[in-house]
């Protein structure tokens, strides 16, 4: 990001390609900070889902997998056409750690430009409303409505806010959707994996690693992730037991 910033052509050289949804959206400033506040909300809500679901670590492997896959393919299509860049190199450190710091939000400071092909919010904003989607369960179709308004208002206000052009964010939803979708297809593919592991070990072998011990669909199933210790436990068999039967001995509540 830092070496695309400093490859900005100049906007008296090189106006602003035209767009059909820019063209016609007006400039609302405040816009693309309620798409970052959108983001907070997603991701908050996955957040609590990690926390409670009981294969919360296959869960992160995959969120790692994908948001990792997808930003490093961003990478390289912001960079693919740049020179060198100018400026000290020690210039370029600072300016990476603190996009780094501030979590590359706006609403932290972070002003990048630029970076476009594709749009970084609108891969975030759809992978945490695909992963709350698949790892809550159908009843929750509430939840679901509203994760979903949230990801195409967030679209929407990275648009209000001229922040990327509409290919970009098309472009992004395509890539962060269709990576999803073949991951988890892969993943619930028990005799895929089984059956044709040497392929898969070539031609997907993060895929490989990471779900090589998992069997077919992950369950949504949910527990209290901090279990209690023995002794408030044992406490609170006695009490269950003396509010059953008043004269129960202590050996048969242990």
């Amino acid at each position: 990001m830092v070496i695309v910033h400093d490859r900005v052509p100049d906007m008296q050289t090189y106006p602003p390609l035209p767009d059909i949804f820019l063209d016609n959206i007006p400039y609302m400033p405040w816009a693309f900070n309620m798409c970052e506040l959108t983001g907070i909300v997603l991701f908050l809500i996955w957040m609590a889902i990690l926390f409670f679901h009981k294969h919360r670590f296959i869960l992160l492997r995959r969120m790692f997998s994908l948001f990792g896959s997808v930003f490093l393919l961003r990478c390289i299509t912001m960079i693919i056409t740049s020179l060198s860049s100018y400026g000290a190199w020690q210039d370029k450190i600072r300016t990476a750690f603190l996009i780094w710091l501030g979590g590359g939000m706006s609403i932290q400071g972070v002003r990048t430009c630029g970076d476009y092909m594709f749009s970084g919010h609108t891969v975030a904003l759809t992978l945490l409303n695909f992963f709350i989607t698949e790892y809550t369960p159908r009843s929750m179709y509430y939840l679901h409505t509203f994760t979903w308004v949230l990801n195409i208002f967030g679209v929407f206000f990275i648009l209000a806010g001229h922040e990327h052009y509409s290919i970009d964010i098309f472009i992004a939803f395509y890539i962060s959707t269709r990576l999803f979708l073949y991951y988890h297809a892969l993943a619930n593919n028990r005799a895929f994996v089984r059956d044709d592991r040497r392929r898969t070990r070539i031609w997907f072998p993060l895929f490989y690693f990471f779900e090589s011990g998992v069997d077919g669909p992950v369950p949504n199933e949910y527990e209290w992730p901090v279990s209690i210790p023995d002794r408030i436990q044992r406490q609170q068999n006695l009490l269950s037991c003396g509010l059953r039967a008043f004269g129960v001995s202590f050996k048969k509540c242990l």
